[in-house]
């Protein structure tokens, strides 16, 4: 049961994470007012400008497949250890180091704000409970 919830968790939140970037990399200003403030809320720059569409598009496939591996895991099963478990140890790693560098000295600290309360309040416990998720995927037990 912990295992589909995990995977029902990963596939939800980082599908619902992948659409918001589409949708800024569109043009989309919410949560923000213009291109500089939504830079610093969700980037943590002080930018006059989002980044690129190409670049916006190719971080929303990368993060709706990180959710894919989770789904295909935890929700139908599936168990390969080239192509399910390996890759689900990569983005338990990834998500951890993410997740856990928010709380160390590094770019972070040097975050503008709104971003910076924001990452240290909900973007880096929910990055390190999707890589708890991803962990308890990657350990579950063979069907």
């Amino acid at each position: 049961m912990i295992f589909t919830l995990s995977g029902w968790f990963c596939a939800i939140v980082l599908t619902l994470t992948s659409l918001i970037h589409v949708y800024w990399g569109l043009g989309g200003l919410w949560p923000a007012s213009d291109p500089a403030e939504l830079s610093r809320t969700v980037v943590g720059v002080d930018a006059q400008q989002m980044p690129g569409l190409v670049l916006t598009l190719v971080i929303a496939v990368l993060i709706f497949a990180a959710g894919a591996f989770g789904f295909a895991r935890g929700v139908l099963r599936w168990d390969s250890l080239l192509l399910i478990r390996i890759p689900l140890d990569i983005l338990t790693a990834i998500f951890t180091l993410r997740g856990a560098i928010t709380y160390l000295p590094g770019p972070f600290a040097q975050a503008t704000e709104p971003f910076k309360t924001l990452n240290i309040t909900y973007f880096s416990p929910l990055i390190l409970a999707l890589a708890v998720c991803f962990a308890l995927l990657t350990f579950s037990p063979r069907d």
